[in-house]
C-alpha cells in the first residue's frame, strides 16, 4: 500500500487502491461515454475503451510468457493473471477436465462494487468485452466461452476455456506470483486506453468529469491520474 501526505497534517495516511477503485473507474468511464454521446457511440466507445484494454494485458501476459521462457499455452495463460484480490474478496472454483478448463465465480469484487456505487447497468460492460479480448490477444490456442455473468443476473460467472490445464502447473505457478501487477497501474491503464479512445472520438472534455467523480467517491486516490511517482 503505498501512502499520501495528509495536507492539513503532514502525516501519511494510507491510500489504497485495489478491485472496488478499479470497478468504480471503470463504470464511470462508461456512464461519461452514455452521458456524452448518442448510445450507438456511447457503446461503441465503451466496447472499444474495454476491448484495448483487455488486448493490452492479454499482449503483456503473452510476452512475459515467451520471455520467461514457457510455452505460449493453457497453464501460462493462467498463472500470468496480472492481478489478485483480496482474502475472500472473490469466490470461485477452478475444474480442469479432459477437454476444457473452467472456471465458475459466485462471487466478484466488480460486481459488488458496482451494486454498492448502483453503477452495475454501467459496469456490467466489462463483463461482456474483458476477458474474451484478453483471450484473444494472448493466442494461446484456445478460446474461451463466457456461459453466464453475474451482472445479467445469473448464480455465477462461467468461463469455459476449449483446452485443459494441468492443476498441479498452475497452483505451483500461481504461488507467489511475481507476475501480479498493482492495481494502481491497472487503474491507470484504463484511464490511459480511455483517453486514447475518447480523443478518437473528440470526447476528451469528458476525461475531466470522470476524474472529478472518481475523486468525490475516493478522495484519498486523488494523485491516481497525476505522475506514476505520485502514487
Amino acid at each position: 500500500m503505498k501512502k499520501e501526505k495528509n495536507k492539513e497534517t503532514g502525516s501519511s495516511i494510507p491510500v489504497e487502491i485495489g478491485i472496488p477503485q478499479h470497478a468504480v473507474l471503470y463504470a464511470l468511464i462508461c456512464k461519461s461515454c452514455f452521458q456524452n454521446a448518442c448510445r450507438k457511440e456511447a457503446e461503441d466507445m465503451v466496447r472499444e475503451v474495454t476491448e484495448t484494454y483487455g488486448r493490452k494485458r492479454g499482449n503483456r501476459m503473452r510476452l512475459l510468457t515467451a520471455e520467461n521462457g514457457e510455452d505460449i499455452g493453457m497453464n501460462s495463460f493462467l498463472i500470468h493473471a496480472e492481478w489478485q484480490g483480496k482474502k475472500d474478496e472473490n469466490q470461485s472454483r477452478m475444474y480442469y477436465e479432459n477437454d476444457r478448463t473452467v472456471s465458475e465465480v459466485t462471487k466478484c469484487a466488480w460486481y459488488e462494487a458496482w451494486k454498492k456505487y448502483d453503477l452495475l447497468k454501467y459496469g456490467s460492460y466489462y463483463c461482456r468485452y474483458i476477458d474474451k479480448a484478453i483471450c484473444e490477444a494472448y493466442d494461446g490456442g484456445f478460446e474461451l466461452n463466457v456461459s453466464s455473468v453475474l451482472s445479467q443476473g445469473e448464480s455465477s460467472c462461467r468461463f469455459e476455456w476449449t483446452k485443459q490445464a494441468d492443476e498441479k502447473t498452475v497452483t505451483e505457478g500461481k504461488a507467489g506470483s511475481k507476475w501480479i501487477l498493482p492495481f494502481s497501474f491497472h487503474c491507470r491503464e484504463l484511464y490511459r486506453c480511455a483517453q486514447e479512445v475518447l480523443k478518437k472520438h473528440s470526447k476528451t472534455e469528458i476525461l475531466l468529469k470522470i476524474q472529478a467523480e472518481f475523486i468525490k467517491i475516493f478522495p484519498d486516490t486523488v494523485k491516481l491520474f497525476g505522475k506514476e511517482e505520485d502514487l
